[in-house]
């Protein structure tokens, strides 16, 4: 057995071993929080918009439920932020492709610094070559702002017949939806108040004609994003199908749109012809329906809970169209 100093230090050792164990095992400190969101942003249902500055440029934004944690400009809103940058570290450089059914528009992108309810926040300000909002220089999602309430009122509303509650997921590729259950299958909602016509994807067209029955009709188009025509049909259901809460006896369908490999059912009361169908590339399914103003003008009030992601929407009772 070793003395004098050579003992203690062989008495010290495991203590100083046992010390560093417990340095090295000891959890981290867990990453601090940011703080839950404060205050209340009223809106005018009907023109829901907002006054933002970014350095010396002011933007006059429209907040919308179905954007995405971004701000999304017209391109001379873009062209003014681009030739008086709020710094010198900000650029637009290529961004994000916006997929608008089969149409690809490439896009531009910067991080920059804006102050919203008195946080000073490093946001995303994109743009796609086309205008994205009429009378307005852009929009912004609802989950890019920092209030507890954000809610959409119309003056004078008569008192609501009926509520209904929406978790909301801010996906980062498709933006704010909710998931609902339709038959043995989900589908997403989205809603929008500046749309005018309901419209449901190819693949969540499928989903419905499979759970309530129906064919396909008619033809034509509809305006979607940045002002592209796309194709419908019209699904008249054999049994009104109930989306988020509003019957629908039929909806617009974008058939060529985001189909994935969903099918719709075969009418049996058409023949069993033999039908060739043009090959294109395979489109990564995407089964949402956007509820839009045929639905929504009954609302006289829609809030979004920004620390619970919960959309409430009061609205007067619902008759079939």
């Amino acid at each position: 057995m070793p003395d004098g100093p050579a003992r203690a230090a062989s008495l010290l050792a495991p203590v100083l071993l046992v010390s560093i164990l417990l340095a090295t095992t000891s959890p981290a400190a867990p990453p601090r929080q940011p703080p839950p969101f404060t205050g209340e942003l009223r809106l005018d249902r009907d023109d829901p918009v907002i006054e933002v500055r970014i350095g010396d440029v002011p933007l006059r934004l429209r907040v919308a439920l179905d954007q995405k944690r971004l701000i999304e400009l017209n391109p001379d809103a873009a062209g003014r932020l681009a030739a008086d940058p709020p710094d010198r570290r900000f650029r637009f450089e290529s961004g994000f492709d916006a997929l608008v059914g089969r149409e690809t528009l490439k896009g531009i992108q910067a991080a920059a610094p804006v102050t919203l309810n008195g946080r000073r926040m490093l946001v995303t300000v994109a743009s796609h070559g086309r205008d994205c909002c009429a009378g307005v220089d852009g929009e912004i999602g609802i989950g890019l702002l920092p209030y507890a309430t954000i809610r959409f009122a119309r003056p004078g509303a008569p008192p609501p017949e009926r509520t209904a509650d929406f978790l909301i997921d801010d996906n980062d590729e498709h933006g704010p939806q909710a998931a609902i259950a339709m038959g043995r299958d989900t589908i997403f909602v989205q809603f929008s108040l500046q749309r005018p016509e309901s419209v449901a994807t190819a693949s969540a067209g499928a989903i419905l004609a499979r759970a309530q029955g129906g064919r396909l009709t008619d033809g034509g188009s509809v305006v979607a994003a940045f002002g592209i025509e796309r194709p419908i049909s019209t699904l008249d259901f054999d049994r009104p199908a109930a989306i988020a809460g509003f019957p629908y006896p039929r909806v617009a369908v974008r058939t060529a749109d985001f189909g994935g490999r969903h099918a719709f059912p075969v009418d049996p009361s058409e023949p069993q012809d033999i039908v060739v169908a043009k090959k294109v590339p395979l489109q990564e399914a995407w089964p949402v329906v956007l509820v839009a103003r045929d639905r929504l003008d009954r609302c006289g009030e829609a809030a979004y809970d920004g620390n619970r992601h919960i959309l409430t929407l009061r609205c007067a009772a619902e008759g079939e169209d």
